[in-house]
């Protein structure tokens, strides 16, 4: 499977300063209240996407439909089965909902006219939000190896290595990581940001030079600065957007919210 590919396993799915980062817990509001995004649906999830040109330098969009493709990912590893499923159109446990954007740079940079990535934000009941960076952090650190897996498709994949990287200190606990593609010898990167019971997932990766593939910190503290406004708000705006149920290459959970 090519970098493109991954990229499109992905799409169809995880900096300003006040984050913690690391393996944080939740602290509770200034006035004592409860969490804004506890009860986060997909039509208040809408209102945390990023705009077209929202972050400079960089072209942000919706996911184009059916750009996962169908099924699941599979491997025989245990251990390392989160990464694979965080590598598929279907997260488990699944989330409430999700909206996912593409990006890609808009600069004169040659060097980084390749760079693609996506940006998927979940949110979850309960604990399925800690739960699903506690289980990446725990297989990313313990897949250095790499892993076999087939897509959701059928088709067989191989990472030679991953490697846990520093994560950036915002949100409530995060978590990065860099996979190498065996066959072309490629990265791709990944971080994700927990913020309440809200991931912001971030994937990129370069279709032609592989030194050049870089989570944007400016993406990701937009993101997430959007994430967390609106968990402060006493009541989450309304959005009157329409929303698509999810089909065998779309969203996971109860559907996604659309521009």
């Amino acid at each position: 499977m090519t970098a493109a590919a991954v990229l499109a396993l992905v799409a169809g799915c995880g900096v300003a300063g006040g984050g913690r980062g690391g393996e944080g817990k939740d602290e509770p509001r200034a006035d004592g209240g409860p969490h804004a995004l506890a009860a986060l649906d997909r039509a208040h999830l809408a209102h945390v996407q990023l705009g077209a040109r929202e972050v400079p330098g960089y072209a942000i969009e919706r996911a184009s439909a059916g750009a996962a493709g169908s099924g699941t990912p599979t491997t025989h590893s245990s251990a390392c089965r989160p990464l694979v499923v965080a590598l598929g159109s279907r997260p488990q446990p699944a989330p409430v909902a999700s909206v996912v954007r593409t990006f890609s740079r808009t600069t004169g940079d040659r060097r980084f006219q390749g760079l693609l990535g996506t940006i998927r934000v979940s949110a979850y009941e309960g604990d399925g939000a800690r739960t699903t960076l506690r289980e990446l952090r725990t297989a990313a650190g313990g897949c250095a190896g790499g892993f076999a897996m087939r897509t959701g498709e059928g088709q067989p994949q191989r990472f030679s290595s991953v490697t846990v990287l520093p994560a950036p200190r915002i949100g409530d606990e995060a978590v990065a990581y860099r996979l190498v593609n065996a066959a072309e010898r490629a990265p791709s990167l990944v971080t994700v940001v927990r913020t309440g019971s809200v991931l912001s997932m971030f994937f990129a990766t370069h279709l032609s030079d592989p030194s050049a593939v870089e989570i944007p910190q400016a993406l990701v503290a937009a993101q997430v600065a959007k994430v967390e406004r609106l968990e402060r708000a006493e009541r989450p705006p309304a959005s009157h957007l329409p929303v698509q149920a999810p089909d065998e290459g779309g969203e996971a959970g109860a559907g996604e919210a659309q521009e």
